[in-house]
């Protein structure tokens, strides 16, 4: 495995999601055409109970449509879910997420 600081992609960041509020969480992909977003419900207790993902292609630079996480929602409290994109570069990609009680998440993403 490459060593992440030669990833072009190295995001990191920890969220509060306040109850029955969405947040938009922007990753940046920086061009990698092979990427990783991961998604870990770091609260103790309440769920993650939706979310979507929006891409963002490199080539054209306008966010696509946004579409409903394609597995693992509800996210338990200490579950974590991938968003995979292969061959797929990007600029960015927007997560929106909403948690019906409230929780804390950490985002982490990287690629090449």
């Amino acid at each position: 495995m490459s060593n992440p600081s030669n990833y072009r992609c190295n995001f990191a960041k920890d969220y509060t999601l306040q109850a029955g509020v969405a947040l938009d969480v922007d990753v940046p992909i920086d061009g990698a055409a092979d990427w990783t977003i991961v998604l870990k419900n770091t609260g103790n207790t309440n769920a993650v109970t939706a979310g979507t993902v929006a891409r963002q292609p490199v080539e054209s630079g306008n966010r696509g449509p946004a579409a409903t996480l394609p597995s693992g929602l509800p996210l338990a409290a200490g579950a974590s879910l991938e968003v995979v994109g292969e061959r797929a570069p990007l600029h960015a990609v927007r997560l929106t997420l909403t948690s019906s009680s409230g929780t804390t998440v950490r985002v982490e993403a990287g690629g090449v």
